[in-house]
């Protein structure tokens, strides 16, 4: 249902285009519109990997558009600066609204392989402003193979089918990838309240302390370089619904590691005090 919804969105919003006889905007006023279009499709489902596409390609269209406008040159390169300066200004103040970071794997480095963190909504509003910024060329490049025929609307058709096909390629192959910063939380919990809640709630139990001194019952995953928690995002929760109750010795590896969590967006349980409490207030720790 909420893939079906979101297919709708995409074709409705793209259509509306051709209903508008004359634009006049201006760069602030457009940015917050884009913010609200962007907000408002998250809501209603869209994966925002798709909505970073279509932001990427209205900042680009943005920069292109004021580019021209601006007929005395001032400075070399002038143009593509503005383009540039314009499409940044506009897409990097909305990339906390759909901001999707997830794990990538590279199977092809060390003995390993190597997990990294992978802002993915960055990367495709960047592919985004490339399909826009290429679509004047490639439409010129038709009309040359048509022998000068052009088909009505060519350019908007041709910028907007592709991001159409491409937003659908992305809503379901990684629509489900909505990792976001907004969404992040860290409770920080006495002993008490941290059994209750591992014991109470599907947690997922992780220990950030070292060196290995031991651990708590249950205890999911234990990480060795706690300093760089993204690199074993492969191996924390995918559903960003399952709360993370993070624990060290003292507190103060599990506190940055709490912060890490919290920008993937994460709900983070963090014990105050650590192992040490913990065991003060007569709990096990396991050797």
């Amino acid at each position: 249902m909420v893939q079906k919804k979101s297919f709708l969105f995409l074709i409705f919003g793209a259509l509306l285009i051709f209903f508008i006889e004359s634009v006049s905007a201006h760069c602030p006023l457009c940015t917050i519109g884009a913010g609200a279009a962007a907000a408002g499709a998250v809501w209603l489902g869209v994966s925002k990997i798709v909505v970073a596409l279509f932001i990427g390609g209205f900042a680009m269209s943005m920069g292109l558009w004021m580019s021209r406008i601006i007929k005395k040159k001032y400075f070399k390169l002038q143009n593509s600066l503005v383009v540039i300066g314009v499409f940044l200004l506009t897409f990097i103040p909305l990339l906390p609204i759909f901001s999707a970071i997830g794990p990538l794997y590279l199977s092809f480095i060390g003995d390993y392989g190597k997990t990294y963190a992978v802002n993915y909504s960055l990367l495709s509003g960047l592919f985004g402003g490339l399909v826009v910024f290429s679509s004047p060329s490639l439409s010129k490049k038709i009309t040359e193979k048509r022998e000068g025929k052009i088909i009505p609307f060519q350019g908007i058709l041709l910028t907007l089918t592709s991001l159409i096909v491409i937003g659908i390629l992305l809503q379901f192959t990684l629509g489900g990838l909505n990792y976001s910063s907004s969404n992040g939380s860290i409770e920080t919990l006495s002993p008490d309240d941290f059994e209750s809640a591992i014991n109470n709630e599907n947690v997922f139990l992780l220990n950030v302390h070292t060196p290995y001194e031991g651990k708590i019952a249950g205890t999911g995953l234990i990480v060795e370089d706690w300093e760089n928690i993204e690199n074993y995002m492969d191996k924390l929760p995918k559903n960003l619904s399952t709360p993370i109750a993070v624990y060290c010795k003292s507190g103060r590896m599990s506190a940055s590691v709490a912060e890490k969590l919290k920008e993937m967006g994460y709900k983070v349980y963090d014990l105050k005090g650590g192992m040490a409490s913990w065991e003060e207030s007569g709990r096990e720790i396991i050797a």
